[in-house]
C-alpha cells in the first residue's frame, strides 16, 4: 500500500490572565470586559486497510484578547494579547509507522496445531516493535501475546494485531474454522433445492441441494455460510457450490502475493507467466457460461466451463495462466506450473487424466490456491483434490 497518513489538527486553548481576577480588577475600575477566544476546529483524518501511517502533527494557533472598555466613553483599551503557535511535530524517532503480516487469512480445524503470522514492523529502526493481539470472538479462536492463533470452535472472526508504540497502526488475520469432531447432516427440504445443512452443536447452515443431493454424515466436512469446506479446505465444484452472494472482489490478498511469489520464480527461470483471467463473480461466470452453452451446446460447456456458482474463479483463489487454452499444454510454462506451483501454495487444479474425478477436461493453465501445506499434501500425494478428500464432482441433474 502507498504511504496513507493520519493528521490531527487540535485547539489550544491558553488565558493568560485568569479570568476571576480580571473580573475583581474591572470591578474595582468600573470597567466593562469582553473576553474573545479564537481557535481552529480540529479535524481527523481516517486510516486505510491493515497498514496505516501516521506521520505528523499540523500546527495549531490560539489567541487570547481580553479588552476592557470605560462606562463613559466607547473607546476601548486593550489589557492583555497573547498569541502561542505550537510548531509542526513529526512523530518522534523510532515510531512505527506500518505492519504487514505473512498472511491475512487462515482456515483452521479445531484441534490444529496453532498458527503464527510473521510480523513486520516499520521502519526497520523503530525503537519498540511491541505487540498485542486480540480476538473478535474467543469461541472461535484465541490468541496468545506472541501471536499464535488457536482455533477453538466453529465460525468466523477477526485476529488483529495493534503496534503498542502507535496504536494507530494494526494488521488483521480472518480466521475461519470448521470443528471436525461435529458432524453435519444436509438434507433436501423443497423442490427448488434448497437445503438446510445442520451440525451437532446446535448450528445450522443454508446451501444448496447441489452440495449435499443426499444426506452426508463426514466428520471432516462443515458448511458455513453456504459454503463447503473439508478438512478447513474450501471445495467448490460441481457438486459443491457458492452462493450467488459470495464475492470477494477480486483475488485474495494471500492469493495474489502468492501468485507474485510464483512469477518471481518463473522470471528466475527465465519464463513469464501472467494472469489471463481470475476473480470472476456470480454474474459474470453465468453471462460466460451460456456463452459457450450457446456456442457448443450444453454437454460440451460443461467439460470446460462451470455453471455459476461452481466456479473457483468465484471463489478470488483461481488463476488460468498465460493462455486458457489446449495450446498452452505443451508449452515450458506449464511442465514448469505443474512441477513447481505446488511451491508456493497453487496446484493445477484438473490434472490430465482426471476428468473423470474432477468432471472437467485437463487445463494446464489453471491453477488453486490452498497454501503451502496443502498445495504440497496433495502434490506429494499424486491426487486431484476430489480423490485427496474422497468427494464427488457431479451436477445434481
Amino acid at each position: 500500500m502507498s504511504n496513507q497518513k493520519k493528521k490531527r489538527s487540535g485547539t489550544v486553548s491558553n488565558s493568560p490572565l485568569p479570568l476571576a481576577i480580571v473580573a475583581i480588577f474591572g470591578a474595582a475600575a468600573g470597567l466593562t470586559f469582553i473576553v474573545a477566544e479564537h481557535s481552529p476546529r480540529a479535524t481527523k483524518s481516517g486510516i486505510e486497510n491493515s497498514v496505516p501511517i501516521v506521520e505528523a502533527e499540523l500546527s495549531s494557533e490560539t489567541t487570547t484578547e481580553v479588552t476592557a472598555t470605560t462606562a463613559e466613553s466607547t473607546e476601548s483599551t486593550t489589557l492583555t494579547t497573547v498569541s502561542e503557535t505550537t510548531e509542526s511535530k513529526p512523530l518522534p524517532p523510532g515510531s512505527v509507522t506500518g505492519i504487514k503480516l505473512s498472511f491475512t487469512d487462515a482456515a483452521l480445524k479445531v484441534g490444529d496445531d496453532p498458527v503464527m503470522p510473521l510480523v513486520t514492523m516499520t521502519p526497520a529502526e523503530a525503537d519498540d516493535k511491541s505487540e498485542k493481539w486480540e480476538s473478535t470472538d474467543e469461541k472461535v479462536a484465541k490468541v496468545d501475546n506472541l501471536g499464535n492463533i488457536t482455533a477453538v470452535g466453529a465460525g468466523s472472526c477477526i485476529v488483529r494485531v495493534t503496534s503498542v508504540n502507535n496504536p494507530a497502526v494494526f494488521a488483521e488475520v480472518k480466521v475461519s474454522v470448521v470443528d471436525p469432531n461435529k458432524t453435519v447432516t444436509a438434507k433436501t427440504k423443497t423442490a427448488d433445492g434448497t437445503t438446510t445443512a445442520s451440525q451437532t452443536g446446535g448450528n445450522t447452515e443454508t446451501t444448496t441441494a447441489a452440495n449435499t443431493a443426499a444426506e452426508n454424515t463426514r466428520a471432516d466436512m462443515q458448511v458455513i455460510d453456504g459454503i463447503t469446506y473439508f478438512d478447513g479446505v474450501m471445495i467448490v465444484n460441481k457438486t459443491y457450490t457458492l452462493p450467488q452472494s459470495y464475492n470477494p472482489g477480486g483475488m485474495t490478498a494471500d492469493t495474489r502475493a502468492a501468485f507474485a511469489e510464483l512469477q518471481e520464480a518463473a522470471k528466475a527461470d527465465g519464463l513469464t507467466i501472467t494472469s489471463v483471467s481470475d476473480f470472476r463473480s456470480y454474474e459474470t461466470q453465468d453471462t460466460l457460461y451460456h456463452n459457450y452453452v450457446a456456442r457448443d451446446g450444453q454437454a460440451a460447456a460443461d467439460t470446460f466451463s462451470a455453471r455459476a456458482g461452481h466456479s473457483e474463479h468465484q471463489t478470488g483463489m483461481a488463476i488460468d495462466c498465460n493462455w486458457a487454452g489446449d495450446a498452452f499444454n505443451t508449452t515450458p510454462e506449464a511442465k514448469w506450473l505443474a512441477e513447481n506451483a505446488w511451491k508456493y501454495g497453487f496446484i493445477v487444479r484438473y490434472p490430465q487424466d482426471k476428468e473423470a474425478i474432477t468432471g472437467f477436461k485437463y487445463e494446464s493453465w489453471h491453477i488453486r490456491y490452498l497454501g503451502k501445506e496443502w498445495a504440497k499434501k496433495i502434490y506429494d500425494s499424486g491426487l486431484c483434490l476430489e480423490e485427496y478428500f474422497h468427494i464427488d464432482s457431479k451436477y445434481a441433474e
